[in-house]
């Protein structure tokens, strides 16, 4: 039998009920994380950023804890050791978030978008050492693509750079690729036992420091805007969104969910010209067409050489 017959044999099953839901909890990641560029931008002027980073990851641990005692989910059981949550406090929920919202209050958000691109590039680094997970040329090619397509939409016109925020958001970008493929590592891990506490221990820390080092006017922290904002990257940013990373990390591999990082300044530009008031230009669609050409080429092309590699390797199994 051939393995194009084999191939067309088997492609109903690609289509099975979980995979359906890898697919969407994908896209609802990407479109979670690809709105809250323009809810950080409303936050950090009213908040500052390390009180900002606190109560939203005081909140979503919350609300994770919340809906485990609604499930009945016992967090006592599978849970990973101490450090290895207080690891991701620091790189996950802490530093990384602040070197973030620091780097939105100096620097225009889609400059912030498309260094927060490079992600992927760290991440496949990340799980190779870590994991040892392969990354195919094809796969390079087409994460330099769509990278080619997110500078294209937010490098084109004249941007004010400051080199120390330009570094704080790399390095924020580095510190999230590790820690989401650390995740990966725990991913056997009840996400109900793994995400809260290490959220909340973030939190805590970050809120204290906050209010003790910051200067906090409750008056604009409490204003509509800044509530709706905070409430926003906590309850969908953060307790929703990284639930589904967890899950997804437990499905696919890391460099694959990796590569969402290129789709969503793609998105955050759409957001932007919705409700930011943001003019649409040519470049805009170019680099969006360049981005989905590069996704596809990345994903598409891995994924059928790993199908003929397994194809190949299985009748040398049964002989």
């Amino acid at each position: 039998m051939s393995i194009v017959t084999r191939r067309f044999m088997t492609w109903p099953f690609r289509l099975r009920p979980e995979r359906i839901a890898v697919i969407a909890a994908y896209a609802a990641t990407v479109g979670i994380w690809g709105t809250t560029w323009l809810a950080i931008r409303v936050s950090v002027n009213a908040i500052p950023p390390v009180t900002g980073v606190g109560l939203r990851f005081v909140i979503a641990g919350a609300v994770l804890y919340a809906a485990a005692l609604a499930l009945g989910v016992d967090v006592r059981r599978n849970r990973p050791p101490l450090l290895a949550i207080a690891l991701l406090a620091f790189t996950m929920f802490g530093l990384n978030y602040v070197l973030t919202y620091a780097a939105e209050m100096h620097l225009a958000s889609g400059l912030v978008a498309v260094l927060y691109g490079t992600l992927p590039f760290f991440v496949f680094g990340f799980a190779h050492r870590m994991l040892g997970e392969r990354v195919t040329r094809t796969t390079i090619v087409g994460t330099l693509l769509a990278l080619a397509g997110v500078a294209v939409i937010f490098l084109a016109g004249n941007l004010q750079v400051d080199a120390l925020y330009v570094g704080a958001a790399l390095v924020a970008t580095a510190f999230s690729a590790f820690a989401n493929v650390y995740l990966k590592r725990l991913a056997d891990f009840d996400p109900f036992a793994t995400l809260p506490p290490a959220m909340l221990l973030a939190g805590v820390l970050l809120t204290a420091g906050g209010i003790a080092f910051e200067h906090v006017s409750w008056q604009l922290a409490v204003s509509p805007a800044s509530l709706l904002a905070l409430l926003y990257l906590a309850v969908l940013g953060s307790a929703v969104a990284f639930y589904l990373n967890h899950w997804l990390l437990q499905r696919i591999d890391s460099g694959t969910f990796g590569l969402s990082a290129l789709m969503i300044p793609v998105l955050a530009v759409g957001v932007g010209i919705a409700l930011g008031g943001e003019r649409f230009a040519q470049r805009d669609l170019i680099g969006g067409l360049l981005v989905l050409t590069g996704m596809w080429f990345a994903l598409r092309r891995s994924t059928v050489e790993k199908s003929q590699a397994k194809i190949e390797w299985e009748p040398e199994r049964a002989a």
